[in-house]
């Protein structure tokens, strides 16, 4: 007579068959995503569709319940000096501040992507611009660009650089590239981690054959860095286009409001205008739905560059 050896794990798995079987109840996606759509829906689309219905009321009538005028507010913007005028500063400093973001960016890319001592530390330095909030960079830029009291106007008088102080934020000619080179300093640490990712996936093969075929720098940077980079370079400016459209709102109303004489007034900043100091709601609701419709565009183009960079 053998004995027997009491088994735990056959006990439990006895138990177990003695019970009935419990069927795991499979919740439906939906369901897990119920909450997230709520807040979308109460956070995002119900604003977005607010302030789209609003464009279409009558002016002084938008909080009493509106009153349908059509695209009258719409036909009223093209022939709109002001709006011209913001749209064209618009351009100007989205495209300079994008070309210049992206240069500053490779040429600090380029720099890190060789190997010197310190760099490590001089990537790190070069990230400080992109870790600070927005309206400290704005502040900061406002004090050394102040006409009375900044830094830049003390070096510039004292290196005999220029004879008078520089209305670096009140000269309507000048205030906005003082501006843009605000921009250009907090966004350019983005361009120089993303083209570094980059350049760091070009195979070091190719440029071992460009050496041993004789190729100098310059043909090597021109037929293998810049064919090599060009899928990023297209998603990187389209979403540096986005943020100079869009996120820039916050650096010029801070340094200038959109001073002086509207130098800096962007389609953003002359829409938080019209609605919170003119407080012309609807109007700055139809002004609202143009920079809509823009920002739809230069994301639809970004997704697609996006896409084809991964395919």
């Amino acid at each position: 007579m053998t004995a027997q050896v009491f088994n735990p794990y056959a006990a439990h798995r006895h138990s177990i068959g003695a019970n009935p079987i419990r069927r795991r109840v499979r919740v439906p996606e939906w369901v897990i995503l119920l909450p997230i759509m709520v807040c979308l829906l109460g956070f995002y689309l119900a604003p977005i569709g607010f302030s789209i219905w609003g464009g279409f009321q009558a002016e002084g009538t938008l909080m009493s319940g509106g009153q349908y005028v059509g695209a009258e507010h719409y036909a009223s913007l093209l022939r709109d000096s002001r709006f011209h005028g913001s749209l064209r500063v618009t351009v100007v400093f989205t495209v300079s501040t994008v070309l210049a973001t992206y240069l500053c960016g490779l040429a600090a890319a380029l720099l890190l992507n060789r190997r010197f001592r310190g760099s490590s530390f001089v990537g790190s330095a070069l990230l400080i611009p992109w870790t600070m909030p927005l309206v400290v960079v704005a502040v900061v830029w406002g004090w050394l660009l102040d006409y009375q009291f900044g830094a830049v106007n003390y070096v510039l008088e004292r290196s005999g650089l220029a004879n008078r102080q520089i209305g670096f934020l009140t000269d309507p000619e000048v205030a906005i590239w003082s501006v843009g080179i605000a921009q250009v300093w907090r966004l350019f640490p983005l361009a120089m981690v993303t083209l570094l990712a980059a350049l760091k996936a070009i195979p070091p093969d190719l440029y071992e054959a460009a050496v041993i075929d004789g190729a100098s720098s310059r043909q090597t940077f021109r037929y293998i860095t810049l064919p090599a980079i060009r899928a990023t370079t297209v998603a990187l400016v389209l979403l540096l286009g986005i943020w100079a459209f869009g996120r820039a709102f916050t650096i010029i109303f801070v340094l200038t409001g959109g001073g002086p004489a509207g130098a800096t007034e962007t389609l953003v900043v002359q829409t938080f205008l019209e609605g919170f100091r003119n407080f012309r709601l609807e109007r700055a609701s139809a002004m609202g739905t143009v920079i809509l419709v823009l920002s739809i565009a230069f994301t639809a183009l970004y997704l697609r560059a996006n896409r084809d960079r991964n395919d």
